[in-house]
This record gives structure tokens, sequence and C-alpha cells, in this order.
């Protein structure tokens, strides 16, 4: 396994234009989650945010509204349940939960169109419409690029998240910090 570089700069725009998400009760649940592998949702969705800012400069994607793009990467599996628990998850969820995360997070946050699309259609081609917006095209790139990661164990994003998560509980109360 390879690490992908923890580039300081790209971590920092994550807080920046994430920090009430990545604060806020339900996303820290997510920490709860598996999502793919042993990784959980709350890590996939910060890691997909920084693979999403890592895509649109390495593939030199101009005018891309960079703050829609990591509010709604943080916010494409707000579905805030373990889909692996036939108990607790809901049917087909493959298909379903850009739908479910899409009316939480509306019920938590102020979302714009571009994040509304971006979280909607994160699972193009399985799920449909066709994405909108370049932010929306950008986040099915990097959705796929950190499953399969997790899954198959290409290379880590481990680094950036231990950057982040100094930042995330910054200024916090040890009350309000949820761990796993």
């Amino acid at each position: 396994m390879w690490y992908i570089k923890a580039e300081k700069r790209l971590a920092e725009e994550v807080f920046t234009y994430g920090k009430d998400i990545l604060r806020s009760p339900n996303m820290q649940s997510e920490r709860k989650f598996m999502q793919h592998g042993t990784t959980n949702c709350f890590t996939h969705s910060v890691c997909v945010a920084y693979m999403a800012l890592k895509v649109t400069e390495k593939l030199h994607i101009r005018n891309v509204d960079r703050k829609s793009l990591v509010r709604g990467c943080l916010l494409h599996d707000f579905f805030l349940y373990d889909w692996h628990d036939a108990e607790t998850a809901c049917k087909f969820h493959t298909f379903r939960h850009p739908l479910i995360s899409l009316r939480n997070a509306e019920k938590e946050f102020p979302l714009n169109a571009v994040e509304r699309d971006i979280i909607r259609k994160h699972m193009f081609p399985l799920c449909f419409p066709f994405p909108k917006y370049r932010e929306s095209w950008i986040i099915t790139i990097a959705d796929k690029c950190c499953a399969a990661s997790e899954i198959w164990h290409f290379y880590s994003l481990e680094k950036i998240i231990q950057l982040l998560e100094g930042k995330i509980h910054q200024e916090l109360p040890e009350t309000e910090l949820i761990f796993i």
C-alpha cells in the first residue's frame, strides 16, 4: 500500500469550508457506521472531499466552486445508519441513499443547488439522473477512487485524516468530542 501525500493546504481547505459540518453531532455520529472495508462513513466523506480537491487540481478543472464541492462531498453519504445492518438500513441502499442523504442534509444545513446536485447524483452511473454541475462529476470520480481504495487498499488517506482531526476538535469542549 502507498500513501497519498497529505497536502496541508488541501486539508485546511476541507476544514475551512466544512467546519460546521465536520463538528456537527450527526456528522460525528458517522464514525460509528462502517462504509467500505474498515473505513467509517465520517472518514470516507472527509477523504472524498480531499480527493475531490486533488482531482480538480490534477485534471486542471477550472471554474470550480470549491466550497460547494467540499460541502457536498462531506454530506454525500449523510444517511446516518449502518447500511450493513439489515434491520436498520433501507432496502436498496445503494440506489436510495443519495436521496436519504440529501433529505438529512437539508434538515441540518443550508444547501445551494450545486451541493444538492452533488449529494443527489454522486452515485452516477448506478443512479440517475446525470450530474448537472462539474462539481457533481468531480465527486463521482473522487468517491469511486476512495471507495476502491477502502475496499482493495490501493492507497491510504490516513495522513489526511490525521491532519484534520486536530482541527476538527480544536476549541471544542471535551464533552462534545465523539471517539470510536
